[in-house]
């Protein structure tokens, strides 16, 4: 990644800890940063993503407790105190993390392995773009040799790096009994952390307690990386004292011998309250400056890396004087990411699932070109080759459906097809678009059937498939989707005052003098807003607009 990134002539990085912003407009802007050691960088935005660093403090038992944003790192104070100061609401969280043992020390011959997805397939994240969406790369970077973005524009793909097995065991009844007797000890059971952790992640500690009657726990044994022997054991997060999480990693089945190389332990970290935020994640209160990560109250990597963008791409279109980006809740799912945080905000660590959006018929991995290209060719994202790569494969998109379309079959062509799925024989020619529909009978299979396969590419013709199969329920959530981009295009004004708007319930007074929304779509979303305040903040809206 740092080669990439230093691949970028206008990219300049640099390495200090930031003491404390650089505020002017009585600190309701931000002009720039200043390091510890007194350096001073002008910025027109500056993006906060400091994790759990903010006044870290790291517990493993309840005797030790020390200042740290990670082990090993110290915790950062002094930026902290600058935003408590600056009015900006704070509060604390709770994480965890799990103790990394000496794989040599492992007696794999006794657990399962659970091999990489990536292995057989060789899938990549950035596969569609060296792929050319129609083909391998032109050639295949040799290992071991310096590898930059220029090499990836010229459709030659990165070296594929050898894949660890993860080993998979669990935690029984000897381990379970270890951790009952010593739960006391534990910090998050011993009075030493009263923060809330996340739900979806808990402690070993939470398990024990929680679920009782739960036979054993299961627990995966993941490689760190290729150039160490260490492991980390998920499931197993804890703030048990050292000697007892060594106990337990001993009680585990394939651990008799294992060696402990980093205990486990939970941390206690600043986060602030994200309804302080608006829809480019910036913060109400201080112009130009961002919040993206934990340290906006979620957990989990990819909940980071989506704020990160959002907040990385506003800070810096705002820098140059560009209009925002706003994902909408019906375009993606970091759109419900951002909405979620800056409309409902958080009172556990916040976690992204699928069950969160109310639109995931239609917001789906297949068809994530089709729904963002449009942004990022906005955004200026693609060169040459990626724009021309994305409008090769919309293209196809949209020929996989024509030619479903306008292509008949006849009985015999598909007869046996249809009788090795237990599917009814035609009567009669029916169009592919129509066969598509049926259970159990591919898209693929059909043109492949009429002789039209091999003209479209296979991931194209999964997302034309899945159009064909669900159209009505596509078509119903699309729909909903139309009314929620109607109402996001009706804007509420920055600083209506709504404490004078008696038609809205007290509650809505409150909440949106407090929230204030950007849209109706937003304002929709705001816990405890009926429809009759909508309706009547609409009107409100309308009758100061005319003044």
């Amino acid at each position: 990644v740092r080669t990439l990134l230093e691949a970028h002539e206008r990219l300049q990085t640099i390495q200090g800890t930031v003491a404390r912003l650089v505020l002017e407009e009585g600190g309701r802007r931000v002009v720039g940063i200043e390091t510890l050691e007194g350096r001073r960088f002008a910025a027109r935005s500056v993006v906060i993503t400091t994790g759990t660093f903010l006044r870290g403090r790291i517990h493993i038992g309840t005797e030790t407790a020390l200042a740290g944003g990670r082990a090993g790192e110290s915790s950062t104070t002094h930026l902290a105190e600058q935003l408590e100061r600056a009015g900006l609401e704070v509060a604390r969280f709770k994480t965890g993390t799990p103790p990394r043992i000496d794989g040599r020390t492992v007696d794999a011959s006794r657990l399962v392995a659970q091999p990489s997805e990536l292995g057989e397939s060789g899938y990549r994240w950035s596969h569609f773009w060296e792929r050319g969406a129609g083909g391998p790369p032109q050639q295949q970077h040799s290992p071991g040799a310096a590898f930059d973005r220029h090499q990836i524009a010229a459709g030659i793909a990165p070296p594929s790096l050898p894949q660890l097995d993860c080993l998979i065991t669990y935690l029984d009844a000897p381990g379970k009994s270890i951790i009952h007797e010593n739960i006391a000890r534990s910090a998050m059971y011993g009075g030493a952390i009263s923060a809330q952790g996340p739900r979806y992640c808990p402690s070993v500690e939470d398990k024990i307690v929680r679920f009782p009657d739960a036979e054993r726990h299961q627990l995966f044994l993941e490689p760190e990386g290729l150039d160490t022997t260490e492991m980390y054991v998920n499931g197993l997060s804890t703030s048990l004292p050292p000697a007892v999480q060594v106990e337990v990693l001993r009680s585990i089945e394939g651990l008799a011998q294992v060696q402990m190389t980093r205990a486990g332990y939970a941390i206690e970290y600043d986060y602030y309250p994200p309804t302080q935020l608006d829809a480019t994640l910036q913060s109400r209160a201080v112009a130009g400056l961002y919040f993206a990560g934990q340290v906006n109250g979620t957990t989990g990597y990819e909940e980071a890396a989506g704020q990160g963008y959002i907040a990385g791409l506003n800070a810096s279109r705002a820098a140059r004087g560009d209009t925002p980006v706003i994902l909408g809740r019906e375009t993606s799912f970091i759109g419900v990411l951002v909405d979620d945080l800056v409309t409902r905000g958080v009172d556990e660590p916040y976690r992204l699932f699928t069950s969160r959006s109310e639109f995931r018929l239609t917001v789906r991995q297949d068809n994530a070109i089709a729904r963002l290209s449009r942004v990022a060719r906005e955004a200026g994202l693609y060169d040459a080759r990626e724009d021309a790569i994305v409008s090769r494969r919309l293209a196809m998109e949209a020929d996989a459906l024509r030619l479903a379309d306008e292509t008949s079959v006849q009985p015999a062509t598909v007869a046996e097809l249809l009788a090795n799925v237990s599917s009814p024989p035609l009567a009669h020619a029916v169009r592919i678009a129509e066969l598509a529909k049926r259970q159990d009978v591919s898209l693929q299979s059909l043109l492949e059937a009429a002789g039209l396969g091999g003209r479209i590419d296979d991931e194209a013709i999964i997302t034309a498939e899945l159009e064909l199969k669900y159209a009505g329920y596509f078509a119903r959530e699309r729909s909903q989707a139309d009314k929620l981009r109607k109402m996001g295009a009706f804007p509420l004004p920055a600083g209506l005052p709504y404490g004078e708007m008696r038609s809205l319930s007290v509650e809505a007074r409150q909440k949106l003098s407090r929230l204030q929304p950007q849209s109706l779509a937003q304002a929709s979303r705001v816990p405890g807003i009926n429809p009759t305040d909508l309706q009547n903040l609409v009107m409100e809206v309308e009758k100061r607009r005319r003044g």
